[in-house]
């Protein structure tokens, strides 16, 4: 199963590039619907690197999905520069999916991103329950990466667990 998004975001490449790197960015765009908590004594680095990075969940702040791993590498094809995330999880609901998740952005016009979102997961029977969940979820993230997205340019202070 799946659940995906494609939009245009207010940025240029280059930076919504940049936001994808930015662990401040993936708390931002699901916050409040699930809230991201760094499992590192030191909190969430500065940006994301090649290494795994521990990571804990919950819905609205209060029921627990699990802790994972976000583990990232990225590459370009085709002029999309591609970020791919095959974090393993490792208790709760994330234990329960084997999740492959990337996000492309390309050029739209000379300042504009043009952002594919794809989540493929894979949690036998418990997926078609979480679907509708995951399904709202991304359209939430796709809500808050448009209204996020023009703003990208300034970052504000580094929250070490958020």
């Amino acid at each position: 199963m799946h659940v995906q998004l494609k939009i245009r975001l207010a940025c240029p490449v280059d930076v919504a590039t940049d936001a994808l790197r930015d662990p401040r960015v993936m708390v931002a765009v699901t916050t409040p619907l699930v809230k991201y908590r760094s499992d590192a004594p030191e909190g969430f680095p500065e940006r994301w690197t090649e290494e795994a990075h521990p990571v804990s969940a919950s819905i609205l702040g209060i029921l627990p999905l699990g802790s994972t791993h976000v583990d990232l590498d990225w590459h370009e094809r085709d002029g999309a520069w591609i970020q791919r995330d095959t974090g393993t999880g490792t208790s709760g609901q994330f234990a329960r999916m084997r999740i492959n998740h990337r996000m492309a952005v390309s050029p739209d016009g000379p300042d504009g991103t043009l952002l594919r979102d794809r989540m493929e997961f894979h949690a036998g029977t418990l997926g078609l329950l979480l679907w509708p969940g995951l399904w709202a979820t991304w359209q939430w993230r796709a809500l808050r990466m448009k209204a996020l997205a023009p703003t990208w340019r300034g970052a504000p202070t580094h929250p070490k667990h958020a």
